[in-house]
């Protein structure tokens, strides 16, 4: 699976299949996507060849435990980076160059969804991380 950001000048291949894949609605996920909530594809760190930018990638330390990945030139979210879960990383299902092989299988911080948000499917929800 090829990913890549918008301007394109970060690019990756994704060498196996996604671990899990999930929407989290926490707020720091819709701040900085700007979006209700995020799918994300779980990975191993090892599965992930940069193809292209890998120096152009910054970081923003969001909390004690987690870093985000973006493009420096357009912005767009790359990877988010817990440090509790070190061989992983979790990829936004929406930089993937086409279809990613595994759609989300749950909810996760639906306690801190928007209230004007309403999921309209049968996934299993978590108040917090699952």
């Amino acid at each position: 699976m090829k990913a890549s950001c918008l301007c394109g000048l970060v690019q990756m291949e994704i060498k196996s299949p996604f671990i899990s894949a999930s929407y989290c609605h926490c707020g720091q996920c819709r701040k900085s996507h700007g979006a209700s909530s995020v799918a994300y594809g779980a990975i191993l760190k090892s599965d992930v060849e940069w193809l292209s930018g890998k120096k152009k990638i910054r970081c923003f330390e969001s909390s004690e435990k987690v870093k985000r990945g973006f493009c420096k030139a357009c912005g767009s979210n790359l990877y988010y980076y817990n440090k509790d879960y070190p061989s992983h990383l979790d990829i936004p299902l929406s930089i993937i160059d086409g279809d990613p092989n595994l759609p989300p299988e749950y909810h996760i911080y639906v306690s801190s969804k928007p209230s004007w948000y309403e999921i309209n499917d049968d996934l299993p929800q978590y108040p917090e991380d699952k």
